[in-house]
């Protein structure tokens, strides 16, 4: 499948005004820049001529000395850039301390990993160092921590308000005083020390795989066992072994009253070559989202690739392994919809400011590699199941594994990478009842895949769709087969950092998910455009998968798919 590039109309460029402590005084320049730092230039020694038995002495000036080496410069340097681009990072200024270019700009496409401790702190990589300062943050009041979290996430950016989930939580976020902050980062310590004296693992050793094949240590993990997640996850796993041919070895996990039935099991072993594992800590109103984390600590591999039962594949998951942004931090977390409430205690709790660096991730797949961060992402996983496992405690301060793993992040200081682009609203023509319709409904999600290292330095690649996850689409009944996923709705510009964004706003109707241009199209052959370039298009997914096996797979199981929910 050819990698969806959608027409580049516009080039965008960071830019900003250098401010006026980014100029130095010709003395503080000459003493920081590369070129000149060191003892005073020595001028050559004096050219003897001999003409007419008279000595003339030619002295060269410092004005032409100062020509010399700025000619000899703008010769050499286009070469070290060229050859030397991820060093070289003042190239347009002799300052080092300039902050007008400080990257190179055919890599600005590639988010870095972030969410991590400032390196000036000086905090060591190690689990002891990193809960020493969890526990010597500040515990803040509501009022206190106020102003610096909304400054960080304010609200006339993205839309907070109206996300379900922070419906009412704000007088119980008020209530969490310092004594409850103390409390907080003391029992997540108390747990990881239960873990250690259990004899669990917190810190990815080597010998942890020493037993492991080489290629059992990486692989696929799913979820789901039974009824209607059964069915879908059978989708699933067709497109993978029959359509996309993955080889990765597949792990499918189940609580214990779940896929009993030996001709089911038969069937999963024997058509999609899956290896069942049993997990316990079923939930008992529903909501088992502490499966996955069973299920990572549970696993063999070493890395893996997780998705939900109702999240299609697009591509071979073993592609996303040498991206650039995994190779970055060890994982990668693709955005949700929404965007984090400035007054969440959770910040307070785990001793940071609320910032718009993130989008808060959506757990429906996620790419990991347990000896990340030095070995402490092996720690994020305990750390997640202790908030998942404590409903009492953080089920007013998160939405389940959609915010668990990257809060353990947050609490360990460490960094994690964000996909590149953020999701497509997927669906068709008609109402969430199955009749047509004139207006488009997105029920399901698009996340674009990742940067492959062929793609490094060309900001204008845009990687194809990866993943096709049936959020909304498989609660919905009697829909149209052919309009199930027909179109998708996009961003034009669809970065995850692109400042832009704001003018989109991604929100959930209920009914739908609703992707709105805020203002007038960008594009400049519009009438009152904004100028910007920013927009909404439309797209039919044909075109973006192109005609190929698997656009034609994803028309035949959209008939069975939607028969799942048939009345």
């Amino acid at each position: 499948m050819a990698p969806f590039t959608p027409p580049v109309l516009y080039t965008r460029l960071p830019t900003s005004t250098p401010s006026p402590s980014s100029f130095t005084s010709p003395s503080s320049s000459r003493s920081s820049s590369p070129f000149l730092r060191g003892s005073p230039i020595e001028y050559p020694n004096p050219l003897i001529s001999m003409t007419s038995n008279k000595v003339k002495r030619y002295r060269i000036k410092p004005i032409q000395a100062f020509l010399i080496i700025s000619i000899f410069a703008l010769i050499t340097l286009p070469l070290t850039f060229h050859y030397r681009r991820e060093q070289v990072s003042s190239y347009l200024y002799f300052s080092s301390g300039s902050q007008y270019i400080t990257i190179d700009l055919s890599t600005s496409h590639i988010p870095h990993a972030s969410g991590g401790l400032s390196e000036h702190l000086k905090i060591p990589l190690t689990l002891e160092a990193r809960l020493h300062y969890l526990l010597s943050r500040p515990a803040l009041y509501q009022w206190e921590a106020e102003l610096p979290n909304r400054h960080g996430c304010p609200f006339y950016t993205f839309s907070r308000n109206t996300y379900f989930f922070h419906d009412g939580k704000p007088e119980q976020w008020e209530k969490i005083d310092p004594s409850e902050i103390r409390r907080y980062r003391s029992k997540i310590v108390d747990y990881l020390r239960t873990v250690e004296r259990e004899g669990g693992k917190l810190v990815w050793d080597d010998e942890m795989e020493k037993h492991v094949p080489v290629e059992d240590r990486k692989g696929i993990i799913m979820t789901g066992g039974e009824g209607k997640t059964l069915a879908r996850l059978k989708i699933s796993l067709n497109m993978l072994r029959n359509v996309l041919h993955t080889t990765l070895p597949i792990e499918v996990y189940h609580f214990p009253d779940e896929l009993q039935d030996q001709v089911a099991r038969a069937e999963l072993i024997d058509e999609y070559d899956v290896r069942l594992k049993e997990v316990g800590g079923k939930s008992p109103n529903g909501k088992s989202w502490n499966i996955k984390n069973s299920a990572f600590l549970a696993s063999n591999f070493t890395e893996f690739v997780y998705m939900d039962s109702d999240n299609i594949p697009l591509i071979d998951p073993r592609t996303l392994f040498d991206s650039i942004e995994y190779k970055q931090s060890g994982s990668v977390f693709w955005a949700d919809l929404n965007k984090d409430h400035p007054d969440n205690a959770i910040f307070r709790i785990l001793g940071k400011t609320c910032t718009d660096d993130h989008w808060p991730a959506e757990a429906g797949q996620l790419l990991f590699d347990k000896r990340g961060n030095n070995g402490l992402n092996l720690a994020i996983l305990h750390l997640s199941n202790h908030m998942m496992t404590n409903p009492d405690m953080y089920g007013f301060l998160s939405y389940g594994d959609k915010d668990t793993f990257r809060f353990s992040f947050y609490a360990l200081g460490l960094p994690y990478q964000q996909a590149p682009k953020i999701f497509a609203t997927t669906g068709g023509y008609q109402t969430q009842g199955g009749d047509s319709s004139l207006d488009f409904c997105g029920h399901s999600m698009i996340q674009w895949g990742l940067t492959p290292l062929s793609a490094k330095h060309d900001p204008t690649y845009h990687p194809p769709p990866a993943f096709l996850h049936t959020i909304l689409a498989k609660h919905r009944q009697n829909l149209q087969p052919s309009k199930l996923f027909s179109h998708i709705r996009r961003p034009r510009l669809d970065g995850i950092s692109e400042p832009l964004l704001v003018r989109t706003l991604y929100e959930f109707t209920g009914d739908c998910f609703a992707l709105t241009l805020k203002g007038p199209d960008g594009a400049p052959d519009i009438e009152n455009s904004m100028g910007d370039g920013q927009g909404v298009d439309m797209y039919n997914l044909k075109d973006i998968l192109g005609n190929g096996e698997v656009w034609k797979e994803v028309e035949r199981l959209s008939e069975g798919f939607a028969k799942i929910n048939q009345n």
